[in-house]
């Protein structure tokens, strides 16, 4: 069975120097903090992993966390006072600055790797001690020089994320579709993502080449920390590598490194229906508006919800046994036989949230045949759905 490995971070063992000193303004280091902490497992792994490494050197700070599958840091500005290194709880240092009244704080360490957070204007007597640890242990996250990265435009890869990866699984025992598939054909890269029910595709040209070996699935869990960094830097360009078996993201002050999925991704194409015999124009408002009130009555777990096309328009419909019903109808430019196709009404909203046009076309061929969603203003777009047992 496909087990994912722990990130082998470089063994090199870091300098333990503590008497750390620094002052840092309040909101930089916070934010720099929620950058870092989110992705540290709430069950910890090791003691260590459950903590932040602080790095200090010169006038700036680097904040360090992992989970050892994926790490990520960044670095601020601050005062400098002294180098060093320690760790110290994540969730504790978070709560104590986000607590903090000053505007800056003056942070000082000793060689016990005890650190001290006092307002650095003296205004406050209030003082947050905090017990740390020595940062010898913690994993080293390895970093690429900035000349290794090839630039993709920030709002493109925004794009394709949020139209992919509403459809990657979360914890599928199928490991390769736990992430979201990259792989590119000269400069057009496609990102593409399934959980087996439904599946999304879309394409893009690049101004480079991505340097990809063959097509790489990157986890989920790293996925969504990279579109958290995209949407704070909209304006940017987000640097990328891929090497032994990882990626090197990097986008303004912060990098995330992830290893890869290893596995074949299914041969998605062979998915994707290459012919229907129906494709219907939808008004994106008018069917999202109504599948919200028509699915508040879809049993659970399925959510189950009836589309039926036919001439005098599309009904969705929805049902609880032994509590309640609903249906809408509303017109549809439909003239084929009368359809009846059921899906599970949270895939088709999450479609039908990621398309940009007002107008959406609903492709089909039976209520059996997996179903396809497009977006009339980018072709390159597809989703498909798998239909539900009426």
């Amino acid at each position: 069975m496909y087990v994912l490995e722990n990130l082998d971070w470089n063994s090199d063992i870091k300098q333990n120097a503590g008497c750390m000193k620094f002052q840092v303004d309040r909101q930089s280091f916070h934010k720099a903090i929620n950058t870092v902490e989110s992705i540290i497992p709430a069950r910890e792994i090791r003691s260590i992993i459950s903590n932040i490494l602080i790095e200090a050197e010169g006038n700036r700070i680097t904040l360090t966390a992992t989970d050892l599958e994926i790490g990520i840091k960044t670095s601020i500005e601050v005062e400098p006072g002294r180098a060093g290194s320690l760790t110290l709880p994540a969730k504790k240092l978070s709560q104590a600055v986000r607590e903090f009244r000053g505007s800056t704080i003056s942070f000082e360490a000793d060689d016990s790797n005890h650190i001290v957070l006092q307002d650095a204007s003296g205004k406050s007597r209030a003082r947050i001690m905090l017990m740390g640890t020595p940062s010898d242990e913690y994993p080293v996250i390895p970093t690429l020089p900035e000349s290794n990265y090839t630039k993709i435009p920030v709002a493109v890869c925004q794009e394709m994320i949020r139209k992919t990866s509403y459809a990657m699984a979360e914890e599928d025992a199928r490991y390769v579709f736990n992430g979201l598939y990259i792989k590119n054909d000269g400069k057009t890269v496609t990102f593409v993502s399934t959980d087996g029910r439904r599946l999304s595709r879309i394409k893009r040209e690049f101004p480079e080449k991505l340097p990809l070996s063959g097509g790489v699935i990157i986890p989920n869990k790293a996925v969504r920390e990279l579109q958290k960094l995209l949407d704070s830097d909209q304006e940017g360009k987000l640097a990328f590598e891929e090497r032994d078996r990882r990626v090197y993201l990097r986008i303004g002050a912060v990098d995330l490194i992830s290893k890869l999925i290893d596995g074949q991704f299914p041969d998605y194409e062979q998915v994707i229906p290459a012919k229907v015999s129906h494709e219907v124009a939808v008004e994106r408002q008018t069917i999202e508006n109504s599948l919200r009130q028509v699915s508040v009555m879809a049993a659970e777990p399925s959510r189950q919800v009836r589309l039926t096309f036919a001439s005098d328009g599309l009904s969705i419909a929805a049902q609880t046994p032994d509590i309640g019903e609903a249906q809408d109808t509303f017109e549809i430019d439909y003239s084929g036989e009368e359809v009846t196709i059921a899906f599970n009404s949270n895939y088709l909203m999450d479609v039908i949230k990621v398309v940009s046009s007002q107008d959406l076309r609903v492709g089909f061929s039976s209520g059996s045949a997996p179903a396809i969603v497009k977006d009339p203003e980018d072709m390159d777009f597809i989703a498909v759905i798998m239909p539900m047992k009426l």
